[in-house]
């Protein structure tokens, strides 16, 4: 790595660092989630990001850091490699040149590939539940468990994923010596509830589960808890210096009413996170939609155990109940950075800062996922503003 570009890493590293312990650096640091928005600047198509990890993790992310001067980003636009899941015949998932337009954003088909029956075998030994029963029922590969064809799935299987880390170890190193940039989180987890919610029951199994079998579904998400703290942490590598990634959505108010919430959903997410921080691990709290009626609950986490992404939430009382405890984060509107002016993006980035960067803390972000109707100009404006009225 060149001088410049170190130096320019270690500073960019050390402001984010200090924003996520609730410090006051040089700046208000600036993050990207780029995504979708990043493959369509880019000029490729959502099929060659799917199918083409050179394209994913190196040229689509080339033309996005030559344009944008961001402290952090979140790496690849894709997590989803087409051709790993390809290669166990996946069933619960659409890929753009596969199923679908080249240009058409990948497609997840919920269903419930959990039983109800399932529950008693699932908390009794989740891990052979899982390889005899659930991996069958959603990889055409895998439909007799011990078979040839199987095992030989399996292997493929495995052996893409370790491609893919490989992978994705070069371009990290790529973007540190090329562009003095890194990525903002080691790692990803869930809170249980989404995990039995997503992917397993689906989100009307789990709504019916909660009313005619509650006891079944707390028993399973105990069993979720220990195995969510570990998969962050291996996620992670062992990094414990940048937070791992929780994306959090059927908790988002009002899919559940707030006696729900607290009953079924905030219990083992706040074991989770607060088993991985006794570990040294920090959370991404991306807080998809609005959690304002959660703040006060949320505010009994430890002290900087979270980074509190704001999307809908309301950032006044965000900022009221948690500010100096957690650093904030967020929360430029997708609507306008698809179809405001550059003015109004730097308007509205520098009342952020004014109103809520004061005291350190805080990160600027996008509310949500950058998608692909984002204005290059108005992402670029909102990372202007950062430099222009960020400093401390």
């Amino acid at each position: 790595m060149s001088t410049d570009k170190l130096k320019l890493y270690e500073e960019r590293k050390t402001r984010y660092l200090k924003a996520l312990d609730c410090g006051k650096p040089d700046r208000v640091p600036v993050v990207i989630t780029g995504a979708e928005f990043i493959i369509k600047f880019a000029g490729f198509t959502l099929q060659d990001i799917y199918y083409d990890p050179e394209v994913n993790y190196f040229k689509a992310m080339d033309a996005f850091l030559q344009r944008f001067d961001v402290d952090a980003h979140f790496g690849a636009p894709m997590l989803w490699w087409g051709g790993l899941h390809d290669a166990v015949g996946a069933v619960y998932l659409k890929f753009a040149g596969r199923e679908l337009d080249v240009n058409t954003q990948f497609q997840y088909i919920e269903g419930e590939y959990m039983l109800p029956e399932d529950y008693d075998a699932f908390i009794e030994n989740p891990t052979e539940w899982i390889l005899t029963t659930f991996l069958p029922r959603i990889h055409k590969e895998f439909t007799e468990p011990g078979s040839y064809r199987a095992n030989i799935a399996l292997i493929k299987g495995a052996i893409a994923r370790a491609m893919e880390l490989e992978v994705l170890a070069q371009a990290a190193e790529k973007w540190a010596k090329e562009y003095g940039s890194f990525t903002a989180i080691t790692g990803l987890s869930k809170a249980p509830f989404d995990t039995l919610g997503d992917t397993l029951r689906g989100l009307k199994g789990i709504m019916m589960d909660i009313r005619r079998i509650p006891e079944k579904v707390k028993a399973a998400m105990e069993v979720l808890v220990p195995h969510n703290i570990y998969y962050g942490l291996a996620t992670a590598g062992g990094d414990t210096e940048f937070p791992v990634f929780i994306p959090l959505h059927r908790g988002a108010f009002p899919f559940l009413n707030p006696k729900q919430w607290d009953e079924f959903y905030w219990p083992t997410l706040k074991r989770v996170i607060e088993g991985l921080w006794e570990r040294g691990k920090r959370t991404l709290f991306y807080a998809e939609g609005d959690w304002t009626p959660y703040l006060e609950k949320i505010a009994e986490l430890p002290d900087k155990s979270i980074v509190f992404h704001v999307d809908r939430t309301d950032m006044d009382k965000a900022k009221k109940i948690l500010g100096g405890r957690f650093c904030l984060k967020g929360n430029v509107p997708n609507s306008l950075l698809s179809i405001g002016k550059p003015e109004e993006v730097k308007d509205y980035v520098k009342r952020l800062i004014d109103t809520y960067a004061a005291d350190g803390g805080f990160i600027v972000d996008s509310a949500a996922v950058l998608q692909a109707d984002s204005n290059p100009r108005n992402v670029e404006a909102m990372i202007e503003a950062v430099y222009l009225y960020g400093k401390y």
